[in-house]
């Protein structure tokens, strides 16, 4: 009897010491954080070169001691107009996804060669936050930016100053493309949109970049609202062929001075301008083709006259 309580009790308390065991912390957590690490593969670091371009396409310049791609097609085929320069979007890069990247890879058997340039950078958005000392009573204004429009993105302060950096930014890297296009002897047409068409328009109206032989602007805007305001006198007063494509989708402040612009440049009658309004919105790829006809039909009669 005696005999049958020990075994009772020996098997009691292995059930007890079991679950004790099996939650003692140290045992397989222990050994995770040694084995994983060690075996787990490195995240590749990003490159600027973008892998999936063909290496000869890529090419850079420098501004400022800093390297900026500039990506280079050449012509496809038997025509040989020139050379088209692509300036996309702002905050963009020179394969900016999108109409101009489609531009880019699809206007070289037209006759021309194509050269991308990196666009400038927008500024990062200002915090606004408050202190929580300084937060106004209950029901107190707040808020000095109108509640029907959008907080902005860079200090009324800092605006002015970044645009003219933004220009600068532009100015040297279009003095270095006579290099690279050199190899593209012929007219030369500029294709740029939205903000960055904006800072084009103000650089050619001042004089301080040479003019193209034809000039290409996609939905062109500022957010600075005077210098938005005067895009349309801008452009009507330059005497370059001008091609002012407008799409649906495009910034509320370009469709703003739609109809100024066109309505300006006649009767400025300002040579061979001529706008064109897109049917489709630019997110749509059927767009992109539409606009790029637009495109390769306008640079070639006005780069060869017919």
């Amino acid at each position: 009897m005696a005999h049958i309580f020990l075994i009772v009790f020996g098997l009691s308390l292995s059930l007890i010491t079991l679950p004790c065991l099996s939650a003692e912390p140290g045992t397989e957590p222990k050994t995770e954080p040694d084995t994983k690490p060690a075996t787990a593969p490195e995240t590749p670091t990003v490159k600027p070169n973008r892998s999936y371009l063909p290496s000869q396409e890529i090419k850079q310049i420098t501004i400022d001691n800093q390297p900026f791609e500039l990506l280079v097609r050449p012509w496809e085929g038997r025509k040989k107009l020139g050379a088209s320069i692509i300036l996309p979007a702002t905050n963009g890069t020179a394969d900016s996804p999108g109409l101009m990247a489609f531009v880019r890879r699809n206007i070289n058997p037209a006759g021309w060669a194509s050269l991308s340039l990196t666009p400038p950078t927008e500024p990062p958005a200002p915090n606004f936050a408050t202190a929580a000392e300084e937060v106004a009573s209950p029901g107190a204004a707040q808020l000095s930016t109108p509640s029907n429009k959008p907080s902005p993105k860079i200090l009324p302060e800092n605006s002015y100053k970044h645009l003219l950096e933004q220009e600068d930014f532009l100015i040297k890297s279009l003095s270095q493309l006579e290099t690279v296009g050199a190899d593209y002897p012929g007219k030369r047409v500029l294709i740029t949109a939205d903000q960055s068409a904006e800072l084009l328009i103000s650089l050619l109206s001042q004089k301080k970049i040479a003019n193209p032989d034809v000039l290409i602007v996609i939905n062109p805007y500022s957010e600075d609202e005077e210098r938005n305001q005067a895009l349309a006198e801008k452009l009507a007063k330059l005497t370059m062929p001008i091609l002012d494509i407008q799409s649906p989708d495009g910034h509320p402040a370009s469709l703003s001075t739609a109809e100024q612009r066109r309505t300006l440049a006649v009767t400025l009658e300002t040579p061979n301008y001529r706008q064109s309004q897109l049917l489709l919105n630019l997110d749509n790829e059927s767009a992109w083709q539409n606009c790029l006809n637009t495109i390769k039909g306008f640079a070639a009669r006005m780069s060869t006259g017919n």
